[in-house]
């Protein structure tokens, strides 16, 4: 008897004491798996006043049409931590399973789920240029780490494999791309093990080239003299903004926007304070759908400012008293002659 008490005081603080109560958690790594994959269930095990156990943990899975499955027992370790695996079968009923684990009939419960593949595909745009960068992402589930097969189609058809990216633990996975280089509608989809995402649609623009011509009142003027110019830009855009730009002799330039009318017709007006050869282009920078249009340089060459009312009227003045000299003097000459 006396041997037996032993046994039991040595032993009775680790697991075999009756009606200690144990405060237990159990969770599951994920909550949602796929049959046949692997899933952790672990825990910890507790006493009434918050110290670690370590002893036997038995558990218990119920499945969605409540068939009981029994792992055994684990053990949890000098820090109360606990771990075992249960592996699902490739046939594994879809569903919501139930895990308990007991320690000393104290339970605790976990929930986690058995479900098919599915996965998403998503583009930042819906339309695009040739080349453009695209970023196409999504998100599978169950959430895990997976490898991820993105696949392009044009018009629906042919589709092919543009990439393979991997997920992170959260199911989310993201691929930067190149638009493909012709115009035209496209597809993009996501598969995983076996399931396939709804396409995502993306159109890629080709934009259309666009034409813009000037012309002037005259190509010749003088300075502090307005010109006028009228151009006309072709495109598939409405009331474009032109820059006018009116180069000087020097290099230096003057800018100006004016508002295209819904036709592409523009219009300015230009008074240059420098005389030289002036340079005068007109451009536009495109838009969603048209290409950048920018003219050839037309010259206008700019002359010094004619003589003033004031200046002409002294000339003249001075003109008409060489002209009275020289008459005087013809005058004088002839008297000498006829004397």
């Amino acid at each position: 008897m006396a041997v037996i008490a032993s046994f039991a005081i040595a032993f009775a603080p680790v697991t075999f004491v009756l009606c200690t109560q144990y405060s237990i958690e159990v969770r599951t790594d994920r909550d949602a798996y796929v049959a046949g994959e692997f899933v952790e269930i672990s825990g910890f095990v507790k006493d009434q006043v918050n110290r670690s156990v370590s002893t036997f943990v038995e558990i218990t899975v119920l499945t969605p049409d409540n068939t009981s499955i029994n792992l055994g027992f684990t053990h949890s370790d000098s820090k109360g931590y606990f771990l075992t695996l249960l592996a699902l079968q490739p046939n594994a009923s879809l569903g919501e399973y139930l895990v308990m684990a007991t320690v000393d009939e104290s339970p605790a419960f976990a929930t986690f789920k058995v479900s098919q593949n599915s996965i998403t595909c998503l583009l930042n745009s819906s339309f695009t240029y040739p080349v453009m960068p695209i970023l196409v992402y999504g998100q599978a589930y169950p959430a895990r780490l997976v490898e991820v097969l993105l696949e392009l189609s044009k018009d629906g058809k042919d589709w092919q494999t543009i990439a393979r990216t991997n997920s992170n633990s959260s199911g989310f996975y993201s691929f930067a791309m190149a638009a493909p280089k012709e115009a035209g509608n496209y597809s993009i989809r996501a598969t995983l093990d076996g399931a396939c995402s709804s396409p995502a649609s993306l159109r890629v623009f080709v934009k259309e080239p666009t034409t813009i011509s000037i012309s002037l009142s005259s190509l010749t003027t003088t300075v502090g003299k307005s010109v006028q110019l009228l151009g006309i830009l072709n495109s598939t855009c409405r009331n474009a903004t032109i820059l006018i730009q009116y180069r000087s002799p020097e290099g230096g330039s003057v800018n100006h926007t004016v508002l295209a009318s819904p036709e592409g017709e523009f219009k300015d007006s230009f008074r240059p304070e420098k005389e030289g050869t002036w340079k005068v282009s007109a451009s536009w920078p495109g838009d969603t759908f048209n290409e950048h249009a920018e003219c050839m340089e037309v010259e206008l060459i700019v002359e010094p400012e004619p003589p003033t009312k004031l200046f002409l009227a002294l000339v003249a003045v001075e003109d008409a008293a060489v002209l009275a000299l020289l008459a005087r003097q013809l005058r004088i000459k002839r008297m000498e002659k006829v004397h």
